[in-house]
C-alpha cells in the first residue's frame, strides 16, 4: 500500500496550514500576554543547556524541573485567559503522525490515518462499495432455507478466497445465476478484503471494460490495464455489446493473459454455461471454467432485490 502523490502533497499541506494558524495563535498571545514569549525563550535556552549537559555526561535533573515549573506557569497563564491548554500548539488532523501519514522514528511506517485515506480514494475510483462487505452480509433476507445454504456456502468460500489472497488456488473465480441474488455482494466484499490489504483491485462491469477499450481504439482514452492489478473483477459478463473483432478477442485477451501470468480474475454472470460456450466460443469458455484455473459457484433462488425494498 502506497500514497499516491496528491496523497502526500494533501498531507504536507494540512501539516503546514496546521503549523502556519499554530504561529499565528502563538504571536497574538505573545502579543496579548507578554509573560508567555518570555517563557517561550526561557525554554528554548533551558533545552539547549539541557542537550549539553546530556553530551558531556551530566544530570540535567534541575534544568528539567526549571521547564516544568515554566509549563505549569505557561498553562495556568492560558487558562486564566480562557484559552485552551494546547491553544499555541499546532492542531494536525492526525495527532498520532502530526499529518506526515508515517508513524515510527527509525523504521517508517504507514500511519492507520493514511491507510484509510488511500483506501477511500481506492473505493473512489474503483467502484467499490465500503458498505458492500463480508462483515455486514445478511443471512436474514433469504426466503428460504434452501437458497440461504447455497448463499452462505459461496460466502464461505469468497471470504476465504478473500482472506488467502494471493495464496489462493484456484485463482479464479466465475459466480453464476439469476439477477439479484447476490453475485456482484461477493465480488465487491472481496475487493474490499483484498484491497484493505494493499493489494491493487480493478473492478469493472463488462459493459463499461468493453466501452473503454473502443474508447481507446477511438483514441479518446487510454485502454486499461489487464495485467497490472494483482485482482481483475468482470461484473456482468453477458451485458457488453458483441463488437465484431474486439468483443470476444479482448475477452479472451484478458482471461488468457491473467492465467498465463499467475493473476487473479474473478467473473460474474446471468448467464448459462451453455450461452457462455455459444456466445465467446470453445477457447474461452474451456480457460474460462477449467478447474485448475477457476472456482465455478452458482446462486440460485428469488431475486433479493424485491425484498430489500
Amino acid at each position: 500500500m502506497k500514497p499516491a502523490p496528491e496523497l502526500i502533497y494533501e498531507y504536507r499541506m494540512s501539516r503546514e496550514r496546521a503549523e502556519r494558524e499554530a504561529k499565528e495563535r502563538r504571536e497574538a498571545a505573545y502579543a496579548a500576554i507578554p509573560r508567555l514569549g518570555e517563557i517561550a525563550e526561557k525554554r528554548r535556552a533551558l533545552a539547549f543547556e539541557t542537550g549539553l549537559m546530556v553530551m558531556r555526561g551530566e544530570d540535567p535533573s534541575e534544568l528539567r524541573n526549571k521547564v516544568e515549573q515554566l509549563d505549569k506557569e505557561e498553562l495556568g497563564l492560558l487558562l486564566s485567559a480562557g484559552l485552551p491548554p494546547d491553544h499555541m500548539l499546532p492542531h494536525y488532523r492526525c495527532k498520532a503522525c502530526g499529518d506526515t501519514g508515517y508513524l515510527g522514528d527509525t523504521i517508517k511506517r504507514l500511519c492507520p490515518c493514511m491507510k484509510a485515506r488511500i483506501l477511500e480514494k481506492m473505493y473512489a475510483t474503483s467502484g467499490i462499495d465500503p458498505q458492500q462487505s463480508f462483515a455486514l452480509f445478511r443471512a436474514d433476507i433469504y426466503p428460504d432455507d434452501r437458497q440461504r445454504r447455497i448463499a452462505l456456502r459461496a460466502k464461505e468460500l469468497c471470504e476465504g478466497y478473500a482472506r488467502s489472497f494471493p495464496a489462493c488456488d484456484p485463482m479464479g473465480i466465475l459466480l453464476m445465476g439469476g439477477t439479484g441474488l447476490g453475485k456482484s455482494y461477493l465480488l465487491n466484499a472481496i475487493a474490499l478484503e483484498v484491497s484493505s490489504r494493499g493489494y491493487e483491485v480493478y473492478k469493472a462491469s463488462a459493459y463499461n471494460l468493453i466501452s473503454a477499450f473502443m474508447e481507446s481504439i477511438r483514441g479518446r482514452g487510454e485502454s486499461p490495464d489487464i495485467l497490472g492489478p494483482d485482482l481483475m473483477i468482470i461484473d456482468d459478463l453477458g451485458t457488453e455489446p458483441m463488437i465484431n473483432s474486439v468483443t470476444r478477442e479482448t475477452l479472451f485477451s484478458i482471461l488468457n493473459e491473467r492465467q498465463s501470468a499467475k493473476k487473479a480474475t474473478l467473473w460474474a454472470t446471468n448467464r448459462s454455461l451453455d450461452d457462455i460456450l455459444s456466445s465467446y466460443g470453445d477457447r474461452f469458455f474451456s480457460r474460462l471454467v477449467a478447474p485448475r484455473e477457476t472456482m465455478v459457484l452458482r446462486l440460485e433462488g428469488d431475486d433479493l432485490r424485491l425484498r430489500l425494498k
